[in-house]
């Protein structure tokens, strides 16, 4: 028997055929090939994912400050809503028919602004005249501005010449003047902005209401004044 080498290649024997997955014959790849290993792993929807989360979570994070800031900014400046006071209505150039009314009203209100650290800026005011719940006219009021504790007249003219308000509402006019007056309402809306230095709020619609304010118009009289003095009005947002 021979002695053979075992770091000799073996010869005689044919190299195994690398069967292809699709069929037929391939030469196995050399040793030095890589192995054709193929990834199908495609990062673009977790990348996607991941921008997603990250815009939502700053999105979220940037609103928590923003109202934080604010929070604690209006807990600083503690701001309040203005007081309004009517001083004195009359009523001149009165006159009913059987459905309407005619008169010349004269408002003037005392307008109070109590924050120590912010201005108000009016805009938009627009004043109602009512009897009870029964509209009479309208008039539009000139914007103003007040600065931190400040007080401000403001001054409002209705006129009414012929007026519609309907044969139930002149009836009850003529009752509450055989009484001696006449119950009017004043209403007031106004676009109202609060400032403190740089910072701005949001602008806030003012609701004004003064209800119930007694006229001295007897049956026989054509003019009347405020009965009782100055009355304070309901203010809200």
């Amino acid at each position: 028997m021979q002695y053979q080498d075992p770091s000799r290649p073996v010869t005689g024997y044919p190299a195994p055929q690398f069967h292809h997955p699709n069929g037929g014959h391939q030469q196995p790849p050399p040793p030095s090939a890589a192995y054709p290993y193929q990834y199908y792993n495609n990062p673009r929807p977790y990348a996607r994912r991941s921008f997603l989360r990250a815009f939502f979570a700053t999105i979220v994070c940037l609103a928590v400050v923003s109202g934080c800031i604010l929070i604690i900014t209006w807990l600083v400046l503690r701001p309040t809503l203005p007081h309004f006071t009517l001083t004195s209505l009359s009523v001149t150039n009165f006159s009913l028919t059987s459905q309407s009314i005619t008169a010349t009203c004269n408002l003037a209100f005392l307008v109070r602004n109590g924050n120590k650290k912010m201005s108000v800026t009016y805009n938009g005011l627009r004043s109602s005249l009512f009897y009870r719940s029964d509209y009479i006219t309208e008039n539009n009021l000139a914007p103003f501005k007040q600065d931190t504790k400040s007080q401000t007249t403001l001054n409002a003219t209705f006129s009414a010449a012929g007026a519609y308000i309907g044969t139930r509402a002149v009836d009850s006019i003529n009752a509450d003047r055989s009484g001696g007056s006449v119950p009017l309402d004043v209403q007031i809306l106004a676009s109202a902005s609060f400032r403190s230095g740089k910072w701005r709020f949001r602008t806030r619609w003012l609701k004004v209401l003064c209800r119930k304010l007694p006229v001295s118009i007897k049956s026989n009289s054509t003019s009347g004044d405020l009965i009782g003095g100055s009355r304070e009005c309901q203010v809200w947002t």
